[in-house]
């Protein structure tokens, strides 16, 4: 049972490895204005091995808004500059493929009335305000004429090969470290980070709204394949068919991944005081205006999960339109499946450049960068407890791949981790319930609490036991 289990595992996550010095490929922007900004700055340089020369400071709006000639004026035009004049992008040709902004960087170019829109365009995309973010991705674009009004598709939206998303393609990957304060900022390269060394572990949490008709389905059925797509790939994964999002008091804990839908401001679990992101935890809440106050930590829900603990995390500064949005299942499938990094899979996942998605977190954070011969070996060396969740994503693909309830009750017994486990004792608990063997159930079940340190995972428990 162990080695089948793990043959399935190994094949399924962990495959795309870290080369070279991805540091080198990204560039960044700090608003001269603010030291706070340069700090940040600094801060990531120093983290990830940025050459010096890759920095650039211009000064800026203070304001989380710009107008278009602004943006133009200050920001487009002076970096586009600076980025020739540094010999590291020209056009399409460079040595970078990320641009990663700071806190203080202007977010949102307004609306401009005085650009008309090609009457060819659809009613509904004759718009101009957009995120800088996405604006500053068509760069390598700058000696085409490029119309300012609706969407610029995407070259290599749906890409399988992360190195196609590439300045030669006529896109740069542009994602910001920001949040309510600059030392949250600055803690998303530190999660990461974290995470690539220790491993993503935890529980993925998918708060549908119960839709099955009606123009919204189409949000519902992409959660749902994000829910699939988590489950499939050995994540023990919660599914909420609530019209109403998570409410305080859910026991939700170790979250790893959340995605949920439709609430304009966070709240329910989230709105707690404390909210158990586990560190590389991505979050995103689908919603038109999500990413509009990107530096409020109680408002809309970017600034609010960076808040409480999420590492990576994406959203929309002004009505994106449903269809619109990135592909949630696209994404995730990017950076759990195929092992991209949190850039290279938000952009492989967004369909609309010139339009209001912004993507927050470190864009070189890879979470499935090693092979898992080496998760496994780091793990057992450091004596981490983490090992359990190694097991339980191993026991959950061998589940999903078809290996029998049975077959997985003796593997998990037969582990030495599960003797002290919380996380293995409740599976078994879950196996043993799933068979019928309520006597086993509750054993499993209350050594599992006798175990946990987590007030979350023992109300949970509880409330199976009490069922």
């Amino acid at each position: 049972m162990k080695k089948t289990l793990l043959i399935i595992f190994l094949t399924n996550l962990f495959a795309n490895i870290i080369t070279g010095n991805e540091g080198s490929t990204v560039a960044i922007v700090y608003n001269s204005k603010l030291q706070e900004s340069k700090s940040v700055a600094d801060y990531y340089a120093k983290s990830r091995s940025v050459p010096e020369k890759n920095l650039i400071g211009l000064p800026l709006s203070v304001n989380h808004t710009i107008t278009r000639k602004e943006f133009k004026k200050t920001l487009e035009q002076p970096l586009i500059k600076a980025l020739a004049k540094k010999k590291i992008l020209n056009g399409n040709k460079g040595k970078i493929r990320y641009l990663l902004l700071c806190w203080g960087v202007p977010f949102r170019v307004d609306k401009d009335n005085s650009i008309k829109p090609p009457a060819e365009i659809p009613t509904l995309l004759q718009r101009n305000e957009a995120s800088v973010d996405s604006e500053l991705s068509l760069l390598p674009q700058k000696n085409q004429p490029i119309e300012r009004t609706g969407i610029i598709n995407n070259p290599v939206f749906n890409t399988k090969n992360p190195n196609s998303i590439s300045p030669e393609n006529g896109l740069l990957m542009v994602t910001r470290l920001d949040g309510p304060s600059p030392a949250l900022a600055k803690s998303l390269v530190d999660r990461a980070i974290l995470a690539e060394r220790k491993g993503l572990w935890g529980r993925a949490y998918i708060d549908l709204r119960g839709i099955n008709s009606g123009p919204f389905k189409s949000g519902e059925d992409r959660l749902s394949q994000v829910g699939e797509i988590i489950s499939r790939s050995g994540f023990t994964t919660v599914i909420d068919n609530k019209p109403t999002t998570l409410p305080v008091g859910f026991p939700g804990d170790k979250i790893a991944f959340y995605a949920g839908w439709y609430g304009i401001n966070v709240e329910g679990l989230f709105a707690e005081e404390t909210v158990d992101f586990s560190p590389g935890a991505i979050a995103y809440h689908l919603h038109s205006y999500n990413g509009s106050m990107i530096r409020d930590a109680h408002s809309r829900w970017i600034g609010p999960f960076i808040n409480k603990g999420a590492t990576a995390t994406f959203g929309s500064v002004f009505e994106p339109y449903l269809e619109l949005t990135p592909n949630q299942p696209l994404f995730f499938a990017r950076i759990i499946q195929n092992g991209f990094t949190f850039a290279e899979a938000g952009y492989a996942a967004t369909r609309a450049l010139s339009w209001q998605t912004v993507f927050v977190g470190d864009p070189l954070y890879r979470p499935f960068g090693k092979t898992p011969q080496e998760v496994e070996l780091s793990l057992i060396k450091t004596q981490s407890s983490d090992i359990e969740w190694f097991r339980l994503l191993a026991i959950n693909q061998g589940l999903v791949s078809g290996a029998p309830i049975e077959a997985a009750i003796l593997h998990i017994e037969q582990l030495k981790e599960s003797s002290k486990s919380s996380v293995l004792q409740e599976k078994l608990g879950e196996l043993y319930s799933a068979i019928g063997k309520k006597a086993e159930s509750e054993t499993a079940f209350k050594k599992a609490i006798d175990f946990s340190k987590s007030a979350k995972q023992k109300q949970r428990i509880q409330d199976l036991l009490k069922n």
